[in-house]
């Protein structure tokens, strides 16, 4: 199935629920907008905001859901964008749910806004949903920038498995109270949770049990190939059977001290039949112990995922466009299409000579490849910074190429808006995927 028509069909079913949800609101809601008092109007409209609470949060599940018919559609960056968009998009309606229905409560009853509160909350699995709700509005205030890119990568998704505890306080409340507690509502919101935890835990926690009964994945060896830069080399048993294409990334876990939280790293190796390659920068608490890990450590593999490869482009020639560790998976195409013959051009920004990741595989790999330096100019190499004037004095046929770009997020935002832009090429010719958490 291509890929356009794989997203037709999943916005289709996304506008689907969305349809099913509001015509359940309906059916079961709108005598209250007739009767047309203060206290009706507001808890029709806290009942909606509380339904589309609930559906945004198993769209939030699906979405980090590795289920296939998503990932490869989308990708990461775009997945992991919605995701945090739509997570604002829940704060609002989590908030506004107990707010609306609180009020519309007290305008009936003639209470205050806070004793109708502590009134509701008694009411069964109400207290276990406003628990449920005060934790998800928590992991929201979480993905706010500022605060978001103060905490750890391993602490940020340790938080973030209390989702799971959410889901399940406020679950109670839905099937129990409600448009969808009875009826064809609630048998529909039981078939989609079904499928949507199902989902999840089939490709989050099941498969990866899979992978590792089937192939016993072991670190082989670790080889340091630049001062901070360390190569994981992985083993196993049928690993000719581990399908992936290059330039995928996997999550991996070590079963090592301090080393079991996943986390995502591209494969820096084409497929082989014999072993895998993570070539990991050190640059925080996790990253910092590579160097250290042990030959026979056991590791847990979640994947491969991602659309980063060569199957993605339209063409047969290539402008690969690196900067520091983003090599990765673009020396993992390369060697892909070298088995091809493939027409590449290769601009790979570093700041010195001895930070050239994989320099000598690179060399080997693809004719001329062009580095450039930024912080010790060398005369056997280009200096500067990768921009519109490098990639028109050394790739004058660009327009021709399908450009895979991978680097720091600074980079690639400069590339991206600026300099490919300013190039004229076209968004159907670049490739890339952002991994910022």
């Amino acid at each position: 199935m291509r890929a356009t028509t794989q997203r037709k069909l999943v916005w289709s079913l996304f506008f689907l629920n969305l349809a099913l949800i509001l015509y359940f609101w309906w059916s079961g809601s709108s005598y209250m907008l007739s009767q047309g008092g203060p206290g009706s109007i507001l808890l029709a409209a806290g009942r909606l905001t509380g339904l589309l609470a609930e559906f945004f949060i198993l769209v939030q599940l699906i979405l980090i859901s590795r289920a296939p018919f998503i990932e490869k559609v989308y990708g990461f960056d775009k997945l992991n964008n919605l995701h945090r968009t739509i997570g604002y998009i829940l704060g609002a309606t989590i908030l506004s749910h107990p707010l609306l229905v609180t009020l519309a409560y007290a305008k009936m009853s003639g209470l205050s806004y806070w004793e109708q509160y502590l009134q509701i909350t008694t009411m069964p699995y109400v207290g276990f949903a406003a628990l449920g709700l005060m934790i998800m509005l928590f992991l929201v205030v979480l993905a706010l920038p500022f605060i978001r890119s103060r905490i750890r990568y391993g602490r940020w998704h340790a938080m973030h498995m209390l989702m799971y505890l959410a889901i399940g306080l406020v679950f109670g409340h839905q099937i129990k109270e409600g448009v969808v507690s009875y009826g064809a509502g609630l048998y529909y919101w039981l078939i989609l949770n079904l499928i949507v935890f199902g989902a999840v835990l089939v490709y989050r926690f099941i498969k990866p049990f899979i992978l590792y009964a089937r192939h016993k994945f072991y670190i082989d060896k670790v080889v340091q190939e630049t001062p901070d830069i360390f190569s994981v080399y992985i083993k196993g048993q049928n690993m000719d059977k581990f399908s992936f294409e290059a330039g995928q990334y996997i999550n991996v876990s070590f079963l090592a001290k301090k080393m079991w939280e996943p986390h995502p790293f591209s494969l820096s190796v084409a497929p082989n039949g014999e072993y895998l390659r993570l070539s990991i920068k050190s640059s925080g608490d996790f990253t910092s112990v590579i160097r250290d890990l042990i030959p026979g450590t056991k590791v847990m593999i979640e994947g491969p995922l991602g659309r980063f490869t060569e199957s993605s482009s339209a063409r047969n020639k290539y402008l690969f466009i690196a900067g520091g560790i983003g090599i990765t998976p673009i020396r993992s195409i390369i060697e892909s299409l070298s088995r091809k013959n493939g027409d590449m051009i290769l601009l790979y920004a570093c700041r010195s000579v001895e930070d050239i990741a994989l320099k000598g595989e690179l060399d080997a790999l693809i004719n001329k490849p062009h580095y450039v330096l930024s912080l010790t100019p060398d005369s056997s190499f280009e200096s500067g910074y990768i921009d519109k004037e490098k990639i028109l004095k050394l790739v004058p046929d660009y327009m021709d190429r399908e450009v895979f770009l991978c680097g720091p997020l600074p980079m690639m935002e400069a590339m991206t808006l600026h300099t490919l832009k300013d190039l004229g090429i076209p968004k159907s010719q670049i490739h890339y995927e952002m991994f910022n958490y």
